[in-house]
Protein backbone atom coordinates (compact mmCIF):
# COMPACT_ATOMS: atom_id res chain seq x y z
CA UNK A 1 0.00 0.00 0.00
CA UNK A 2 1.57 3.48 -1.30
CA UNK A 3 2.36 5.77 1.84
CA UNK A 4 -0.39 8.46 1.89
CA UNK A 5 1.80 11.36 2.67
CA UNK A 6 0.94 14.87 1.65
CA UNK A 7 2.80 14.56 -2.12
CA UNK A 8 1.00 11.21 -2.47
CA UNK A 9 -2.52 12.81 -1.60
CA UNK A 10 -1.59 15.67 -4.12
CA UNK A 11 -0.26 13.91 -6.88
CA UNK A 12 -3.42 11.69 -6.62
CA UNK A 13 -5.96 14.48 -6.98
CA UNK A 14 -3.80 15.89 -9.66
CA UNK A 15 -4.28 12.77 -11.51
CA UNK A 16 -7.91 12.63 -11.02
CA UNK A 17 -8.64 15.85 -12.38
CA UNK A 18 -11.10 16.37 -14.93
CA UNK A 19 -9.54 19.98 -15.77
CA UNK A 20 -6.53 21.63 -15.82
CA UNK A 21 -7.52 25.13 -16.46
CA UNK A 22 -6.61 25.66 -13.01
CA UNK A 23 -3.63 25.40 -10.87
CA UNK A 24 -3.55 23.28 -7.85
CA UNK A 25 -1.47 24.23 -4.92
CA UNK A 26 0.33 22.19 -1.72
CA UNK A 27 0.84 24.36 1.33
CA UNK A 28 1.29 23.70 4.95
CA UNK A 29 -0.99 25.68 7.33
CA UNK A 30 0.30 26.94 10.62
CA UNK A 31 -2.98 28.05 11.53
CA UNK A 32 -4.13 24.55 11.73
CA UNK A 33 -1.08 22.81 11.43
CA UNK A 34 -1.97 20.88 8.45
CA UNK A 35 -1.18 20.58 4.96
CA UNK A 36 -3.82 21.72 2.53
CA UNK A 37 -4.57 21.17 -1.05
CA UNK A 38 -6.36 24.14 -3.09
CA UNK A 39 -7.94 23.76 -5.77
CA UNK A 40 -7.18 27.45 -7.73
CA UNK A 41 -5.29 30.43 -7.26
CA UNK A 42 -8.53 31.60 -6.01
CA UNK A 43 -8.75 29.43 -3.25
CA UNK A 44 -4.96 29.99 -2.59
CA UNK A 45 -5.32 33.95 -2.46
CA UNK A 46 -8.50 33.42 -0.09
CA UNK A 47 -6.35 31.57 2.40
CA UNK A 48 -3.64 34.03 2.29
CA UNK A 49 -5.72 36.58 2.57
CA UNK A 50 -8.42 35.85 4.65
CA UNK A 51 -7.75 32.47 6.46
CA UNK A 52 -4.21 31.86 7.40
CA UNK A 53 -3.09 35.50 8.17
CA UNK A 54 -6.29 36.69 9.48
CA UNK A 55 -6.48 37.51 13.24
CA UNK A 56 -10.37 37.26 13.22
CA UNK A 57 -10.09 33.68 12.12
CA UNK A 58 -9.21 30.77 14.59
CA UNK A 59 -9.90 27.72 12.64
CA UNK A 60 -10.59 26.75 9.56
CA UNK A 61 -10.85 23.30 7.64
CA UNK A 62 -11.75 22.86 3.53
CA UNK A 63 -14.78 20.20 3.62
CA UNK A 64 -13.96 16.65 2.09
CA UNK A 65 -15.86 15.43 -0.53
CA UNK A 66 -18.36 13.65 1.70
CA UNK A 67 -19.15 16.31 3.92
CA UNK A 68 -22.74 17.87 2.64
CA UNK A 69 -24.71 19.97 4.52
CA UNK A 70 -28.71 20.07 3.95
CA UNK A 71 -31.33 22.82 4.45
CA UNK A 72 -33.79 22.24 7.64
CA UNK A 73 -36.08 19.80 5.70
CA UNK A 74 -33.04 17.43 4.53
CA UNK A 75 -33.98 18.24 0.54
CA UNK A 76 -30.51 20.36 -1.13
CA UNK A 77 -27.61 19.51 -0.31
CA UNK A 78 -23.78 21.71 -0.69
CA UNK A 79 -20.60 21.39 0.36
CA UNK A 80 -19.17 25.30 1.44
CA UNK A 81 -15.59 26.20 -0.32
CA UNK A 82 -14.39 26.52 3.89
CA UNK A 83 -16.03 26.37 7.06
CA UNK A 84 -14.23 28.58 9.51
CA UNK A 85 -14.58 29.74 12.96
CA UNK A 86 -14.20 33.17 14.25
CA UNK A 87 -13.07 34.68 17.14
CA UNK A 88 -16.05 35.00 18.75
CA UNK A 89 -17.24 31.42 18.11
CA UNK A 90 -19.39 31.86 15.32
CA UNK A 91 -19.47 29.58 11.93
CA UNK A 92 -18.47 31.10 8.55
CA UNK A 93 -19.28 29.76 5.48
CA UNK A 94 -16.73 30.98 2.84
CA UNK A 95 -17.78 30.39 -0.90
CA UNK A 96 -15.05 31.35 -3.35
CA UNK A 97 -15.71 32.70 -6.93
CA UNK A 98 -13.77 33.68 -9.78
CA UNK A 99 -14.37 36.48 -11.26
CA UNK A 100 -17.01 39.55 -10.02
CA UNK A 101 -20.38 38.54 -8.50
CA UNK A 102 -22.99 41.16 -8.75
CA UNK A 103 -25.53 41.92 -5.81
CA UNK A 104 -28.22 42.22 -7.99
CA UNK A 105 -28.02 38.97 -9.92
CA UNK A 106 -26.91 36.47 -7.78
CA UNK A 107 -27.99 33.56 -8.91
CA UNK A 108 -30.31 31.17 -7.27
CA UNK A 109 -27.48 28.55 -6.30
CA UNK A 110 -26.02 31.47 -4.03
CA UNK A 111 -29.37 32.29 -2.68
CA UNK A 112 -29.88 28.15 -1.19
CA UNK A 113 -26.25 28.35 0.37
CA UNK A 114 -26.63 31.08 2.29
CA UNK A 115 -30.00 29.91 2.92
CA UNK A 116 -28.41 26.47 3.84
CA UNK A 117 -25.72 28.20 5.75
CA UNK A 118 -27.99 29.92 8.10
CA UNK A 119 -29.91 26.83 9.06
CA UNK A 120 -26.73 25.15 9.89
CA UNK A 121 -25.89 28.16 12.31
CA UNK A 122 -23.45 29.83 10.05
CA UNK A 123 -22.44 33.20 8.46
CA UNK A 124 -22.26 32.85 4.86
CA UNK A 125 -19.59 35.12 2.96
CA UNK A 126 -18.85 35.53 -0.63
CA UNK A 127 -15.53 36.13 -1.53
CA UNK A 128 -14.82 37.19 -5.54
CA UNK A 129 -12.37 39.56 -7.34
CA UNK A 130 -13.58 42.49 -5.31
CA UNK A 131 -12.27 40.95 -2.52
CA UNK A 132 -8.71 40.11 -4.08
CA UNK A 133 -8.16 43.09 -5.76
CA UNK A 134 -7.32 45.61 -3.37
CA UNK A 135 -5.03 43.16 -1.87
CA UNK A 136 -3.68 41.54 -4.78
CA UNK A 137 0.17 43.27 -3.86
CA UNK A 138 -0.07 41.13 -0.95
CA UNK A 139 -0.03 37.96 -2.50
CA UNK A 140 3.53 36.97 -3.09
CA UNK A 141 4.99 38.83 -0.30
CA UNK A 142 2.28 36.70 1.69
CA UNK A 143 3.65 33.34 0.51
CA UNK A 144 7.34 34.72 0.56
CA UNK A 145 6.16 34.33 4.82
CA UNK A 146 4.76 31.36 4.69
CA UNK A 147 7.97 29.38 2.83
CA UNK A 148 10.01 29.91 6.37
CA UNK A 149 7.25 28.53 7.66
CA UNK A 150 7.16 25.25 5.51
CA UNK A 151 10.53 25.13 5.84
CA UNK A 152 10.85 24.97 9.39
CA UNK A 153 7.95 23.10 10.63
CA UNK A 154 9.42 19.87 11.46
CA UNK A 155 12.44 21.56 13.46
CA UNK A 156 12.63 21.98 16.39
CA UNK A 157 12.16 26.27 17.32
CA UNK A 158 10.39 26.34 20.81
CA UNK A 159 13.52 27.99 22.23
CA UNK A 160 13.41 30.29 19.35
CA UNK A 161 9.86 31.20 19.74
CA UNK A 162 10.23 31.73 23.83
CA UNK A 163 13.60 34.04 22.95
CA UNK A 164 11.29 36.14 20.34
CA UNK A 165 8.36 36.50 22.50
CA UNK A 166 10.33 38.12 25.22
CA UNK A 167 12.04 40.21 23.10
CA UNK A 168 8.48 41.44 21.47
CA UNK A 169 7.12 41.50 24.59
CA UNK A 170 10.25 44.08 25.80
CA UNK A 171 10.62 46.28 22.74
CA UNK A 172 6.95 46.07 21.48
CA UNK A 173 7.80 46.97 17.79
CA UNK A 174 10.40 47.44 15.59
CA UNK A 175 11.87 46.02 12.23
CA UNK A 176 13.09 42.62 11.17
CA UNK A 177 16.71 43.84 10.98
CA UNK A 178 16.99 45.28 14.73
CA UNK A 179 15.12 41.69 15.80
CA UNK A 180 18.20 39.92 14.07
CA UNK A 181 20.41 41.75 15.42
CA UNK A 182 18.99 41.83 18.86
CA UNK A 183 19.18 37.76 18.92
CA UNK A 184 22.62 37.21 16.68
CA UNK A 185 23.29 33.59 18.54
CA UNK A 186 20.01 32.32 16.33
CA UNK A 187 19.45 31.20 13.22
CA UNK A 188 17.83 33.92 11.05
CA UNK A 189 15.58 31.48 9.45
CA UNK A 190 13.96 30.53 12.41
CA UNK A 191 13.99 33.99 13.99
CA UNK A 192 11.72 34.81 10.88
CA UNK A 193 9.58 31.82 10.99
CA UNK A 194 9.09 32.42 14.64
CA UNK A 195 8.05 35.89 14.49
CA UNK A 196 5.77 34.77 11.38
CA UNK A 197 4.13 32.12 13.34
CA UNK A 198 3.27 34.90 15.93
CA UNK A 199 1.50 36.89 12.93
CA UNK A 200 -0.33 33.86 12.26
CA UNK A 201 -1.67 33.48 15.73
CA UNK A 202 -2.57 36.85 16.12
CA UNK A 203 0.20 37.97 18.34
CA UNK A 204 1.81 40.85 16.58
CA UNK A 205 1.07 42.59 13.32
CA UNK A 206 3.30 42.26 9.83
CA UNK A 207 3.44 45.38 7.66
CA UNK A 208 3.02 43.70 4.36
CA UNK A 209 4.88 45.17 1.28
CA UNK A 210 5.82 44.09 -2.08
CA UNK A 211 8.93 43.82 -1.15
CA UNK A 212 8.50 41.72 2.30
CA UNK A 213 10.17 40.26 3.83
CA UNK A 214 13.54 42.59 3.99
CA UNK A 215 15.24 43.94 6.79
CA UNK A 216 13.06 47.17 6.99
CA UNK A 217 9.88 45.20 7.72
CA UNK A 218 8.41 46.00 10.10
CA UNK A 219 6.56 44.26 13.36
CA UNK A 220 4.55 45.64 16.08
CA UNK A 221 2.79 43.77 19.25
CA UNK A 222 -0.68 43.11 19.75
CA UNK A 223 -2.52 44.19 22.45
CA UNK A 224 -3.25 40.36 23.34
CA UNK A 225 0.16 39.13 23.66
Amino acid sequence: MPNKTPENAFLARLRGRKSTRSNLWLVYSHKIRSDLILESNQELAHWLLHLEFEPSIVNFWIPGANELYADQRGGRKTRPDVIATNASGGLEWHEVKAGYVEENTVSEQIIAQRQMAADNGATYRLFDESTRLTHRYELMPRLRLMHFVAVTRSQSIDHVRQALLNYVSEAQSGTLGEMLQANPVLPPTHLIAALIQLSIEGRVTLDIEQTTPTRQTRWSARASL
